[in-house]
């Protein structure tokens, strides 16, 4: 539920703190006094398109906070995303600049968009002026019912096995068309990887036979060239040893002298030890050290067959072993492909298991139609509609789709001797749920399209009956209208009134509305005015919580215009009391 809301430097308002509480609030004002500000201004929280037109004149930056209660199912959400707040409270922040930046905020924490929006549809439902057209829009009936009946986790269910059975119906599809290609392209592979039998290659043995084979290849340059080291380090006539000692002799005899000298002693003597250990080590590796001629051949015909099949297939040597991991699997993917039994197999079994769901969700929808015309049809009967009824007719679809095997239509007649007709034309593009729209407006017309007849009025009042219904089934604790009533009059709209005062009573409620009768039903009353600070100055909207004396004031002005009369105030306070 909607708490509070803190607006700051937003279209006219200059600085807004508002709460609000459980039941049905009204918001009333003068034509162009900001009544959808408030509205316009939580759009923007739930993630709509910002705009630098939408910060006050003057103004840097617009800042827009909104605290709401949750429920168990908001409180999950949060918790699963790491946003949970303090004292089972959320609050929402945005901020715009006047160069385009928006930042936002869950709990204190920088978020999403995306997350925004995700959020906002678990908290509040927003019916604009035209919210009535969604009765006009493909799908949108199934959608109403659906909700209306609790079965979205089943239309999920349907929607996934759905996409499970299609993509198995096309890779069977496309692996009947590639078949003659795929089994050549198979042939191929299989000629390679019989060829790789033969070698066998392993990750990372090019590189490390390739060495190996090097070395052998010159094992007589190293044991001449390792002999001529040895020699030139100890065994020479002159050799590196017999030099380095005749200088430790040279510098002993005077290294008691000058310290610098005695340095100079001790570095000989580092590098006598250095010269007779390389010496041995010299000794020691061709000791240790001998031709294997059999190894050498085995080598040298492993790296042929590598370089053999390297230049056949057009890769690197070291690159045989990663292209026939690669062949090995695109193969195995292949034979796979070419198994069309499998492959009808699978898309079979899918197809069997979406018909199972779809066939289970077109039992529960056909439960809830009944369902839901009954209780339509009697709120209808308050709505200056009485004798009209209501059906929710389901019936088999043209072909299957994501959301299941039905169609749905919502009939209407307008009084018990004109036949129940669809309330709209057929809708085109194949759509599982298509849409027909006809509707008789007075008692003794004929069905016509509703696009021919019926007003926004008295859409509005079906959309309102539908909603009525459907607000447990919405899921959310706050619905706001913006001028839903717009069309309406008279007993009708203090009909209206009383509707969105029992919606109050299991949901809260916000309505911006210009009819008395719909305003005088409110458990709260909230007006909006607009007001010039000063000459040259930009005008500024206030909205402010109004007493019992004020309400009859505003109710007279809503019923009586700029003049105000005695009778007027009385007719108010007489609405106010019923």
């Amino acid at each position: 539920m909607l708490c509070s809301l803190n607006i700051r430097d937003f279209v006219i308002v200059d600085k807004l703190d508002l709460e609000f509480s459980d039941g049905f609030t009204a918001l009333t004002g003068e034509t162009g006094a900001g009544k959808s500000i408030l509205i316009d201004a939580l759009q923007l929280l739930f993630g709509a398109r910002s705009d630098p037109e939408v910060i006050r004149s003057g103004a840097q930056k617009s800042d827009l906070t909104a605290s709401f209660t949750i429920n168990d199912k908001i409180k999950t959400w949060l918790e699963e995303r790491e946003l949970s707040g303090l004292n089972g409270e959320l609050v929402l922040r945005r901020t715009l600049d006047i160069k385009g930046r928006s930042r936002s905020w869950i709990n204190g924490t920088t978020c999403s968009l995306s997350q925004l929006k995700e959020l906002s549809h678990m908290l509040v439902v927003v019916h604009g002026q035209h919210a009535h057209q969604s009765l006009l829009r493909k799908g949108s009936q199934l959608e109403m019912l659906d909700a209306y009946s609790g079965l979205r986790p089943q239309v999920d269910a349907v929607r996934s096995a759905w996409t499970q059975w299609r993509e198995a119906q096309k890779t069977l599809e496309e692996a009947r068309e590639r078949q003659a290609f795929n089994q050549a392209e198979l042939e191929r592979m299989k000629w390679f990887l019989e060829d790789m039998k033969e070698l066998s290659p392993v990750k990372g043995e090019w590189a490390r036979i390739n060495e190996e084979h090097t070395r052998l290849s010159r094992y007589n340059d190293i044991i001449d060239s390792c002999q001529k080291a040895r020699e030139a380090l100890t065994e020479a006539d002159y050799s590196a040893l017999e030099l380095v000692d005749s200088a430790i002799s040279a510098i002993g005899d005077v290294s008691d002298v000058d310290a610098k000298l005695e340095k100079i002693y001790t570095q000989l003597n580092d590098a006598r030890e250095i010269i007779d250990s390389a010496s041995d080590d010299v000794e020691h590796y061709l000791d240790r050290t001998d031709f294997d001629e059999g190894r050498f051949e085995e080598l040298d015909q492993r790296i042929n067959l590598y370089l053999e099949l390297a230049r056949k297939y057009h890769v690197e040597p070291e690159e045989l072993y990663a292209e026939m991991q690669k062949v090995s699997e695109k193969a195995a993917e292949m034979e796979g492909l070419s198994d069309l039994t499998a492959l009808f197999n699978k898309a079979h079994k899918a197809k069997t298991q979406y018909d199972k769901l779809a066939g289970e969700l077109s039992k529960e929808r056909k439960k809830g139609a009944l369902k839901m015309q009954k209780s339509i049809t009697d709120v209808m009967q308050t709505l200056a509609m009485a004798g009209g009824s209501f059906e929710v007719a389901v019936t088999p679809a043209e072909a299957p789709s994501s959301v299941g095997i039905d169609h749905c239509e919502f009939l209407v007649a307008g009084h018990a001797g004109v036949p129940r007709r669809s309330l709209s034309k057929v809708a085109s593009g194949g759509e599982l749920a298509q849409i027909r729209f006809m509707i008789s407006t007075n008692p003794g017309l004929p069905m016509r399209p509703v696009q021919e007849v019926a007003s926004g009025g008295e859409l509005s009042r079906i959309m309102l009956a539908i909603k009525s219904v459907a607000a447990q089934a919405d899921g959310v604790d706050t619905l706001i209208f913006d001028e839903v009533d717009s069309g309406i009059g008279g007993a009708v709209a203090e009909t209206v009134g009383r509707l969105l005062a029992q919606l109050g009573e299991h949901q809260q409620v916000l309505c911006v509305t210009h009819l008395p009768q719909v305003a005088s039903c409110a458990s709260q009353h909230f007006k909006i005015e607009k007001k010039s600070t000063g000459e040259g100055e930009a005008p500024v909207s206030n909205v402010y919580p109004l007493t019992d004396d004020q309400r009859v004031q505003e109710i007279a002005r809503m019923l009586g215009g700029l003049t105000i009369t005695q009778k007027t105030l009385d007719h108010a306070r007489e609405m106010l009391r019923r």
